[in-house]
């Protein structure tokens, strides 16, 4: 997994890191002290909203309250609360308190929109093949693979919109647009959920975008800038539509992070690396550099600690 390699880069380039060996081998991060039945297959109930955020902040391209984004729900690659991309992912994180969880849709066979990380099953579920492969029915049919705590044997492949229904009122979802050519049915997705206000249509792909807005003109935006010369662009091109936020690549942040907040919205970067530092055992506190060097979303895989970092936890 990417996250070994960033360890092994972590433990050979830091002078007070732990040896590769213990790099690939050791999780010292302290573990979330969560309840399993709070969100997994025996939860009586949904759970209630618990982020202290005002509602309105999370639309508000100019509030700068501090946010924490749920990478895959709970955590991708690093999680240690819930199945990645599963609805019991995203019920932890809206018990956690998270502002907004982020999402994995592609079609499949059949065109519905599932919420699976990889183009195949074979890493998450018992299943095997590609999921482009497969019907929702199929889909439907095949049991996850966790070792987590809790129970999670009802647990499936969800859909889009039952992610989307499922987090109205209670987090902001990304809908990432880059797994997919559909941009026709994740823009349903949103319509069907009732989720306008509860959604982010969110990409690299300014074509997607502008195809998602001819679509539904009310759609909140972020477009992701991947190279310095994309920030220009896209300050110019959606200064009549502002995005609620641009992402800022992790291999170039902070750059360009004055340009964004110029055009009057907000920062959302990725802090994996930081992730993989805290969860071989550097302090919580390591994820206030992001936000000091000016992001004011944070995407992580162990959003418990970054609500540590910010006194929320």
């Amino acid at each position: 997994m990417r996250w070994l390699a960033a360890a092994l880069l972590l433990a050979c380039s830091a002078k007070d890191a732990p040896t590769a060996d213990a790099a690939v081998e050791e999780d010292t991060a302290p573990k979330p002290v969560l309840d399993p039945a709070l969100f997994d297959c025996t939860a009586s109930k949904t759970p209630a909203r618990r982020s202290t955020t005002p509602e309105a902040c999370l639309r508000d391209p100019t509030c700068k309250t501090r946010l924490v984004v749920g990478h895959r729900g709970a955590g991708g690659d690093l999680g240690r609360i819930a199945p990645e991309d599963t609805l019991a992912a995203y019920r932890a994180s809206i018990v956690l308190g998270v502002d907004l969880v982020e999402t994995d849709p592609r079609p499949t066979k059949d065109g519905v929109i599932v919420n699976i990380h990889d183009t195949t099953l074979d890493r998450t579920t018992k299943g095997t093949g590609k999921v482009e492969d497969k019907t929702y029915a199929e889909l439907s049919a095949i049991e996850l693979k966790t070792d987590l705590p809790g129970n999670y044997g009802c647990e499936r492949i969800p859909t889009l919109k039952e992610i989307l229904e499922l987090c109205r009122g209670r987090a902001l979802v990304l809908v990432d647009a880059n797994k997919t050519a559909r941009v026709d049915l994740l823009v349903q997705a949103i319509q069907e959920a009732n989720a306008l206000d509860w959604a982010v249509f969110d990409t690299s792909d300014l074509a997607k975008i502008d195809q998602a807005l001819m679509l539904e003109p009310k759609l909140m935006i972020q477009p992701r800038v991947h190279a310095v010369a994309d920030a220009e662009l896209i300050a110019t091109k959606y200064k009549t539509h502002l995005p609620v936020f641009v992402e800022i690549d992790s291999s170039i942040f902070p750059n360009k992070a004055d340009v964004v907040r110029a055009m009057g919205t907000r920062v959302l970067t990725n802090a994996f690396l930081i992730d993989v530092s805290v969860k071989l055992g550097s302090p919580a506190s390591r994820y206030l550099e992001l936000y000091d060097k000016g992001a004011d979303a944070l995407q992580s895989d162990l959003p418990d600690q970054v609500l540590v970092a910010l006194g929320r936890n």
